[in-house]
């Protein structure tokens, strides 16, 4: 399977027979410095383009890592079958050009020709992922670096000038989770979401991505797109080996290229349905937007009142997050986010708790572009939420807190710098 911070926290205090205080502030701030970050994104085509080349309508950049040692989770013989059996059956044209780096590490399947380290290369129709149709040798390369992120990106602009740019993550995943996300073993190194944007902010953004890897639909890492693309598309679940169907989604793409980017998610969503294995049950595409915006502003207001309300309705809290949508292959701590709305909206009788809930549901009804799941599946809406059991942070010694870190996910996510959901998990497992 491909898969498989806030500054201080400070716990509000719940003020007895008075109004609510005005709990948004702080996403009403990070809000308004996003503005000023959209306004300055570099989404415009580089000023130095290769040659005399016309630019394309789109580039679509694929960083493929399969640098993993063998055995159930290694990646690199998918590398050239990506490549060989769907790229390249479609290949590039003037309006849509492919390019992808590819790395398979120090331990390359023998397809196309063993060859080791990374390549990378301009994908044409009927082409074979072989060293010598490589268009560059970047060897034994760190995938895991988010420098290795922006030489990619930076290389294929100037090469392949487009009016729009898709960036899709082929590897490994697992959410805002640091040290499981893009694998290189040959480094010992992983590109945690923190230095994902570091990146996206150096590179000035693109306009849409792709997670061809596990949980890439959660609001945490929508988070740290935000502002560096307009739309994502993913799966809030596991994935499984065929993950998107690029020969599904390309010559849809160079038959109406003038599609923008909501619409080119829309697209890479609906081709893990068309293309799903036993492992992919669920994809979705959202619009990182006014919208999305909405829902976290919402999400906030709802993180500051669960805190507030928690000493009196933390039995229902308990049945709300008991009820709410779980994606059946993924970790268990998290919560399909509009399940959880509705969960506690039904169950916990505080007013202000149901119209933050209401407002959630509204926002991300319009945030959500497209969703699709299996049966199996229950109940998704195409977002997912870390809401752990508690006590959060996780017990000292359990396996949960050898690879998950709270610490991480409360200073170096801006979903929590931004929001009051950090704050309401540190009250509910204290």
């Amino acid at each position: 399977m491909k898969s498989n911070t806030l500054r201080a926290h400070r716990a509000p205090a719940a003020a007895a027979g008075t109004a609510r205080p005005r709990p948004a502030l702080r996403l009403a701030a990070a809000l308004a410095s996003l503005c000023v970050l959209v306004a300055l994104a570099a989404f415009a085509v580089p000023a130095a383009a290769a040659g005399t080349r016309a630019p394309a309508q789109w580039t679509v950049m694929v960083y493929m890592d399969g640098d993993q040692k063998p055995g159930d989770l290694y990646l690199g013989r998918w590398v050239t079958h990506d490549i060989d059996k769907e790229l390249a059956v479609v290949g590039s044209n003037a309006d849509v050009q492919v390019v992808t780096l590819a790395d398979r590490g120090r331990y390359p399947s023998k397809a196309d020709g063993s060859w080791k380290g990374a390549r990378v290369f301009h994908v044409t129709q009927g082409m074979k992922a072989t060293a010598q149709n490589a268009a560059a040798d970047w060897g034994q390369i760190d995938m895991g670096s988010p420098q290795t992120l922006i030489d990619f990106v930076t290389w294929a602009r100037a090469a392949y000038p487009a009016k729009h740019y898709a960036l899709f993550m082929w590897d490994h995943g697992w959410g805002w989770w640091p040290g499981n996300t893009m694998e290189d073993d040959t480094s010992n190194d992983y590109m945690d979401m923190d230095e994902l944007r570091d990146a996206l902010q150096t590179l000035g953004g693109v306009d849409m991505v792709g997670w061809d890897s596990c949980l890439g639909q959660t609001i945490e890492v929508e988070a740290q797109l935000r502002g560096f693309a307009k739309a994502v598309a993913g799966s809030e679940d596991s994935i499984g080996y065929t993950g998107f169907a690029y020969d599904y989604l390309l010559p849809r793409l160079q038959a109406d290229p003038s599609m923008n980017a909501d619409k080119l998610a829309i697209l890479a969503a609906k081709s893990m349905k068309w293309h799903h294995d036993k492992w992919t049950l669920a994809s979705s595409a959202v619009a990182l937007d006014g919208h999305w915006d909405a829902m976290t502003y919402a999400v906030s207001n709802l993180g500051w009142e669960l805190a507030v309300e928690l000493p009196q309705y933390r039995a229902a809290f308990v049945a709300a997050r008991r009820h709410a949508a779980v994606p059946r292959q993924t970790y268990a701590e998290n919560r399909d986010l509009y399940g959880a709305a509705q969960a506690l909206k039904a169950r916990v009788g505080s007013s202000w708790v149901k119209q933050y809930c209401a407002q959630v549901l509204k926002a991300e009804h319009k945030a959500v572009l497209w969703q699709w799941h299996t049966k199996a599946e229950g109940a998704l809406h195409g977002i997912d939420i870390f809401w752990p059991s508690a006590p959060a942070p996780p017990a000292a010694g359990s396996s949960f807190s050898q690879w998950v870190s709270f610490d991480y996910y409360c200073t170096q996510l801006e979903f929590t710098r931004m929001t009051y959901w950090g704050d309401f998990l540190k009250a509910w497992g204290g």
